[in-house]
């Protein structure tokens, strides 16, 4: 694969990783230009998985901008739904629906802890067998498997208070006296 086709295979895979790692467009698109240039100057002779490959460089690049940012930066998410070919063969009403699902889950992706977003990331949204989640993390496979299951369960736990809060607040009820 030649470095054209390696990127149109997987930019959106690469800068859908970053973005979530990292919570910030302008941030997400640096690291992704950062991968895809380190990737175009190495040898990629022997490589066997190149999407696994891509997504550990992005992981390392992600991780060097975590520790050198403070943590008082203001909290960002944006939708990648704007890129999405989809979206013009959708009508309106389910285009809207996914748009909504999009930033739910990214708000709630948004609040587990950053180790566990990780491996949801690499196993769900990029797809990776658990093994290769562990190899490109350096992880034993029954950590990959144990961050996997805690992660699920923060989500729910998030999302059950969420639906909580939403239905107190459609409780109150208004009189006029």
């Amino acid at each position: 694969m030649n470095d054209l086709e390696l990127f149109e295979h997987y930019k959106t895979t690469v800068y859908r990783y970053c973005l979530y790692m990292l919570k910030h467009k302008g941030d997400a698109e640096d690291i992704c230009q950062e991968v895809f240039v380190k990737a175009m100057l190495a040898d990629r002779s022997d490589l066997r998985n190149e999407k696994a490959w891509l997504l550990r460089i992005a992981a390392n690049e992600c991780h060097s901008l975590m520790r050198r940012r403070s943590r008082g930066r203001d909290k960002e998410q944006q939708v990648f739904l704007q890129n999405d070919p989809l979206r013009h063969a959708l009508s309106v009403e389910t285009a809207y629906e996914r748009r909504e699902t999009a930033v739910e889950f990214g708000s709630l992706l948004g609040q587990v802890k950053p180790k566990f977003r990780e491996v949801l990331l690499l196993y769900y949204m990029a797809d990776l067998p658990m093994a290769e989640v562990a190899e490109m993390l350096g992880l034993p496979l029954g950590t990959v498997k144990s961050r996997i299951n805690r992660g699920l369960r923060s989500l729910r736990k998030l999302k059950e208070e969420q639906d909580i809060h939403v239905k107190k607040g459609s409780d109150v009820h208004v009189s006029n006296y």
